[in-house]
């Protein structure tokens, strides 16, 4: 098993919504509290992106948690919500970059695909 650096004050956690969409109100707590513990917080207005019950298309998805696991700034990646739209785009994702760079990922759900 490969275990990434544990996270320090000053680095920076990405929210990431890999299924079901959410809504800036719903991720303000969990921003609060992130930065309250000395995190910085990345995300931008991909994380906010719509198609019926998904965070954006599974191209969309699958090109942002790309982009998440590919920059070597962000030591952790917060999934925001769970559900089956993980498992959509799983087989999308190449972990090269990754498996060289290991990052934390957290979530729940089918979020442990």
């Amino acid at each position: 098993m490969i275990i990434p650096p544990y996270l320090l004050h000053g680095d920076t956690i990405a929210l990431a919504a890999p299924a079901r969409k959410i809504s800036e109100t719903e991720v303000r707590p969990a921003v609060e509290w992130l930065k309250s513990e000395g995190f910085n917080v990345f995300y931008d207005d991909r994380l906010f992106a719509q198609d019926h019950q998904f965070a954006g298309n599974d191209a969309h998805r699958a090109a942002y948690i790309q982009d998440l696991l590919d920059q070597d700034n962000i030591k952790a990646i917060w999934c925001v919500r769970g559900g089956y739209g993980s498992a959509r785009i799983i087989d999308k994702l190449n972990f090269t970059h990754f498996r060289q760079h290991p990052k934390w990922i957290c979530g729940y759900s089918d979020i442990t695909v």
